[in-house]
């Protein structure tokens, strides 16, 4: 056979075939540019350095993006070739072979790297510059130019070489395909997989789909702290997984197989139609269709993460840094006269040189603790390693960094309380702590009091608790026994008393940053720049915002690709069906009727599942958040929720979209 002719039928197929070879160098074309951009920005000397934490983000969106890129691409590729069975069957039948059908894959997959390469290169660098200014504007830091995005060579050729290698792993496997098979055995592979499970399989499927599925409810809804939802969430997201796929492989069907024996119910025209084609639908796309659904639960979970983080950037940094300036003294300045003296002069030589307000001095004894017991009624403990991770059971161990100040340096600083000699005060963002009536400390316990905030820096920790003792007395003691020992199974904490230094300046805040921190060193103390750690915190949760806003993206076009691969493959299985319907003489108004019935439903299920699944995900994700200063519950539900709404949107746009192609193909004009 000449290459003439090859290349003659290539082209030809490439017409034919061009609703789903566009698609497909479409997805490969978009997911590369991204995997360019964020390449790019790992070697570029500008992120490098006025952002150096976007690096680390960069790096974790390309291993997701790698990871997710080769999944959906190779899934789009086991498609395109069952969609090419037939004809590579009836190419072979007329007597071509399969070196002619192996050289046939490799020019064509060779020209669609062509095309992938130049899109995704070219519209990765410019796609890449906008969102290099974009990121800029959001972090509001720099102005740069674009001369500082620069065309990046190296990554350009990493990208190439990443998709050269996609291109050789499908050439494999498509080669592995046709290679061991003849055209009988092409055109009846799918016959074969339409096995029938039996009804004693698909009930034990289904218990234990439902076992694993309230596994992972509980694990995800139980109360817990960030640290401690962290340490769970894998075994939550597994369980919910697993019994995810279980019950879409058998619930359907067994739900179905019951309304065919309702006789007065299934005999009817409408129904029989509609539940024969669904549980047909339901078989054939279990699988597919619980990828679908767990792809639009991490779809919802990471914008909702992402949103939130990006709404609270601004008010949870004002809740943890109240003052323009922050020092710290290692010590107790009540105890150490040292200390009373540098303060003394340091406050003397700052009114010198610039305007301030008042200065609030106070010791704050800093340590990790472990809060142990029930939810109202706890007791403070040492914390050990295994604190607050992996914590199933009932004695319920929750690790927390407690800073601690007596009444009298908290009532200088701040609205003043009263306190009765069996009390305490506690001041958290944590929820799961705001549930405590009592605290037993050394065996003693103390009914505890809330404030809701303070007037003082509250520390960015997870899981972190405000405490304020009547007593200094109190304070010293909870810090020396909580003090690290040299033991292997405690967690290693700065368990210190520390004196802080903090104020406000009046004017030119701006201008005065050099000279306050000048007389810090003359003074022995490095000063916390409010303005300075703002920037910090914008920088790294930008970060976070980047990476979440990558995954979901690349998770948004894999849920699309899936969709719309899926149509088109039913569309070419339900062409012949829908013709026999026309032909036995039934109405074609029912017959479009039922086939839209059961392609709603097939698309409703998925969607239906990963709203309850994001749901019941709703408790351990607010508590993750927790890592990165995220407790405004009110915030996160308003985000929550309205990436859910956004989503059902888009969801139903794609399923529109998918959908003609579905009718455009059974009515037989593809």
């Amino acid at each position: 056979m000449t290459f003439k002719i090859l290349w003659k039928m290539i082209k030809q197929n490439f017409v034919n075939q061009r609703h789903i070879i566009v698609p497909f160098i479409s997805v490969i074309s978009i997911l590369f540019g991204i995997e360019y951009i964020l390449l790019s920005l790992t070697t570029n000397i500008y992120f490098n350095e006025h952002h150096p934490e976007l690096k680390i983000s960069a790096i974790i969106g390309i291993v997701f993006m790698t990871m997710l890129l080769f999944i959906f691409l190779i899934y789009a590729n086991h498609f395109v070739m069952n969609h090419r069975k037939k004809e590579f069957a009836l190419n072979m039948a007329l007597g071509m072979e399969k070196k002619h059908l192996r050289l046939i894959i490799l020019i064509e997959l060779f020209i669609q790297f062509i095309i992938s390469a130049i899109l995704s290169i070219v519209g990765g660098y410019l796609f890449g510059e906008l969102f290099f200014m974009l990121f800029n504007k959001i972090v509001n830091t720099h102005q740069p130019q674009l001369s500082d995005y620069p065309f990046d060579v190296l990554s350009m050729k990493i990208t190439l070489t990443m998709l050269l290698s996609l291109m050789i792993i499908l050439f494999v496997i498509n080669n592995f395909k046709i290679s061991f098979k003849n055209s009988l055995q092409l055109l009846l592979k799918n016959k074969s997989k339409t096995h029938e499970k039996s009804r004693v399989r698909l009930i034990i499927f289904l218990i234990l789909g439902l076992i694993f599925i309230g596994i992972g409810y509980y694990l995800a809804i139980k109360p817990n702290t960030a640290i401690g939802s962290l340490g769970i969430i894998f075994f939550a997201i597994l369980s919910t997984l697993i019994g995810t796929y279980l019950l879409f492989v058998s619930l359907g069907s067994i739900v179905l197989e019951m309304l065919q024996k309702l006789d007065y119910y299934y005999y009817k025209p409408n129904h029989f139609f509609f539940i024969a084609g669904l549980k047909s639908r339901v078989k054939s796309s279990a699988i597919g269709l619980a990828t679908i659904s767990f792809m639009c639960t991490f779809l919802i979970v990471t914008l909702s993460m992402t949103v939130s983080t990006y709404r609270n950037m601004d008010h949870r940094f004002e809740f943890a840094f109240k003052n323009d300036y922050a020092g710290y003294y290692i010590g107790d300045f009540h105890k150490d006269s040292k200390i009373q003296r540098k303060i003394e002069n340091l406050k003397k030589d700052i009114r010198q040189e610039v305007p301030t307000g008042q200065f609030k001095i106070y010791a704050r004894g800093m340590v990790g603790a472990e809060l142990q017991g029930g939810l109202k009624h706890k007791k403070l403990k040492r914390q050990t390693v295994s604190s607050g991770l992996f914590n199933f059971g009932n004695k319920q161990k929750f690790n927390s960094f407690i800073s601690i100040y007596n009444k009298s340096d908290y009532n200088k600083n701040n609205k003043k309380i009263k306190l009765d000699d069996d009390e305490i005060a506690i001041s958290t963002s944590v929820s799961l702590f705001k549930k405590m009536k009592t605290l037993n400390i050394f065996g003693k316990t103390y009914r505890v009091k809330y404030i809701e905030s303070t007037n003082i820096d509250n520390l960015l920790y997870a899981d972190g608790i405000t405490l304020i003792v009547n007593q200094q007395q109190l304070m010293d003691r909870i810090v020396n026994e909580y003090r690290n020992h040299n033991d292997e199974n405690l967690i290693i904490t700065p368990n210190q008393v520390q004196t802080a230094v903090e104020f406000n300046v009046l004017k030119e805040k701006d201008k005065l940053n050099h000279r306050i921190k000048k007389i810090g060193v003359q003074h022995d103390i490095e000063f916390q720049v409010k303005k300075q750690n703002l920037l910090m915190w914008k920088q790294v949760n930008s970060s976070l915002v980047f990476v979440g806003s990558v995954v979901s993206l690349v998770l948004l076009i894999g849920i699309f690709l899936m969709m719309y691969y899926k149509q088109v493959s039913e569309g070419h299985e339900d062409r012949d069906a829908y013709i026999t319907m026309k032909q036995l003489g039934l109405d074609e108004i029912l017959i479009k009727k039922t086939i839209n019935k059961q392609v709603i439903w097939v698309f409703l299920i998925p969607v239906i599942v990963a709203i309850i699944h994001t749901l019941a995900a709703f408790r351990i994700i607010y508590s993750v958040l927790g890592i990165v200063g995220q407790y405004d519950l009110g915030l996160y539900a308003t985000s929550y929720v309205g990436v859910i709404v956004v989503f059902i949107i888009f969801y139903s746009i794609m399923y529109w979209i998918t959908s003609r192609i579905y009718y455009t193909m059974i009515n037989g004009k593809h």
